[in-house]
């Protein structure tokens, strides 16, 4: 049962950088709030300050405005309640295998022996369908698998928001239709948080209870929904209809 307390809130945000000698405004005046076991989407047009809005929740980005609070505490650095899974395969360490991957993240947050790591560290490839690959080095696994091996790591380090940047992204669409439907069976057995980011209305109606829309930049929020992972047929087409209908009124561009 997903809480009902609003755990992270995101109040009068706004993310500026400089480049080039330039100011830019990634980000205006953003507010939203993430109840504590919610699939958050946020869904929105390349360059509308996405990826920006989740380095900030992350730690690594600070506010220029506003400000970003977990458990009522404001965020101003990395911390081990949060973890990000990105777009790009090579995050994980290339010397060491998937197995010794989630054992160095379990034991950087953790006073356990190796072997009690070990031991949690196979249950979690057993969790992400990698038990088989414990051995395998990230070169020899295939791009699914790294990102698989990528989310048992943050399910080791027992963050308590997971924060993914289109990470299945650049997947064949198969692979990514497979690790859709294994993220949500991972959530389903341990609720918790995800902030998702993407550009696909599909992906973002599959994986979203609930879906935030950004206009083009700088990102402000358009519209709030809920979604309903059990909607099917005419049901969903007039879901995915009406997000293409407030995208166009903002004249952001979108993948089906």
């Amino acid at each position: 049962m997903i809480k009902q307390e609003q755990f992270l809130e995101v109040k009068h945000l706004t993310l500026q950088y400089k480049t080039n000698g330039f100011l830019v405004t990634a980000t205006c005046d953003v507010n939203f709030s993430v109840k504590e076991g919610e699939r958050l989407i946020l869904l929105g047009p390349s360059g509308c300050g996405k990826s920006t809005i989740l380095k900030a929740i992350g730690g690594f980005i600070k506010p220029s405005y506003g400000s970003i609070l977990l458990n009522a505490q404001e965020i101003k650095k990395p911390g081990s309640d949060r973890s990000f899974v990105f777009q790009e395969f090579d995050q994980l360490l290339p010397w060491k295998s998937a197995l010794e991957n989630i054992v160095f993240a379990i034991r950087s947050t953790r006073k356990v022996t190796k072997e009690e790591a070990q031991s949690e560290a196979r249950k979690l490839l057993k969790k992400v369908n990698l038990q088989k690959f414990a051995d395998s080095y990230p070169h020899e696994l295939s791009g699914g698998m790294k990102q698989r091996v990528a989310i048992a790591r943050c399910l080791a380090l027992k963050s308590k928001v997971i924060l993914m940047d289109e990470p299945f992204a650049s997947l064949d669409a198969l692979t990514r239709q497979k690790m859709q439907e294994e993220l949500l069976g991972l959530w389903a057995d341990t609720r918790f948080t995800l902030i998702f980011v993407t550009h696909s209305i599909d992906e973002a109606i599959i994986l979203g209870t609930r879906i935030i829309m950004f206009s083009s930049h700088p990102g402000e929020v358009i519209e709030e929904l809920d979604v309903d992972l059990s909607v099917l047929g005419s049901e969903y087409t007039a879901l995915k209809e009406r997000i293409s209908d407030i995208l166009f009124r903002n004249r952001m561009d979108y993948v089906i």
